[in-house]
Formats: structure tokens, C-alpha cells, sequence
């Protein structure tokens, strides 16, 4: 009888770990923020329409520029002998909604230290991904070392 209740004691154990462990695994953020906040960190870091025209102001300097907007893709000699500098940008994105995951979990203890009972059951919803690109050319025109002129062209496609 008493390796009985000791086998009880166990199963009790074991099962109150295992629905500890099920509820914990609501815990872990979706990957749907996770994405969220390396596509902020990496806008903090990558060339975007944005960041050119707050940064850009003609008689800036070719340091100030590659500080603010890092090493250009090409630089070249025009046949006015302006020093131009071109960066060209594309980025692709990726957007995926997905329904809601839920995990369902009934349980109980049913008289005291005799047995117990108790169900799991799960749904999960369709996921709808869309690709787009965007592209970004900026050229720059230096006379003397310092920013003389620029255009830049954004496309989203």
C-alpha cells in the first residue's frame, strides 16, 4: 500500500511539472515581435529615405557624409571632373500575420490524493505572407571635397 500512495505522490509530481511547463511555454514572446525589433535595430542602422534627407545639406564634407551614412557603393569622375558617389539600396521585406495559437488545458484532482484527471487540446490558425522591395539611389555631387549637389529615387515595388 505504501509504494501505492509513493507512485501517486510521483504521478501528482510529474503531472503538476508537465501543465507548469505547458503554461510556461506561453511565456516566450511570438516571433512576430522578435521580427519587429530587429527590423527596428537594423532601420537605426541601414540607409533610408528618411535618414538622407534629415542628413544631406549641401557643404557638407565627404567625412561627415560617410559618418552619417557609411561607405558610398560606387564613386566615379563625371566628365565635368565632379567627383560623384552613388549608393544604391534595395531591401527586401517580408510580412507574415498569422491567427493566434491557443493552448486549451482542463485539470483537476478528483478526491483528495487518489487520482487525478485532466486534458490538453490546441488550435492554430492560417498564416498569409507578403514579399515586397524597396529601393533606394542616392547620387552625390562633390566639388572641392564638399557636397555641391544630390538626388536620390525610392521605389517600392
Amino acid at each position: 500500500m505504501l509504494r501505492f500512495i509513493n507512485i501517486i505522490m510521483h504521478s501528482r509530481n510529474f503531472i503538476l511539472i508537465f501543465f507548469i511547463l505547458l503554461m510556461m511555454g506561453g511565456c516566450v514572446p511570438p516571433m512576430e515581435r522578435v521580427n519587429q525589433a530587429r527590423q527596428a535595430d537594423d532601420a537605426k542602422q541601414s540607409l533610408t529615405l528618411g535618414k538622407v534627407q534629415q542628413t544631406l545639406k549641401k557643404g557638407m564634407k565627404q567625412d561627415e557624409i560617410v559618418q552619417a551614412l557609411g561607405s558610398p557603393n560606387m564613386v566615379t569622375v563625371d566628365s565635368a571632373g565632379l567627383e560623384t558617389w552613388i549608393y544604391d539600396k534595395l531591401r527586401t521585406e517580408v510580412s507574415t500575420a498569422t491567427a493566434r495559437d491557443s493552448v486549451n488545458i482542463l485539470g483537476g484532482i478528483i478526491g483528495g490524493s487518489a487520482g487525478a484527471g485532466g486534458a490538453v487540446g490546441s488550435s492554430s490558425g492560417a498564416s498569409n505572407q507578403t514579399t515586397s522591395q524597396k529601393t533606394l539611389t542616392v547620387i552625390l555631387k562633390f566639388k572641392n571635397k564638399a557636397l555641391d549637389d544630390f538626388t536620390y529615387k525610392a521605389t517600392t515595388f
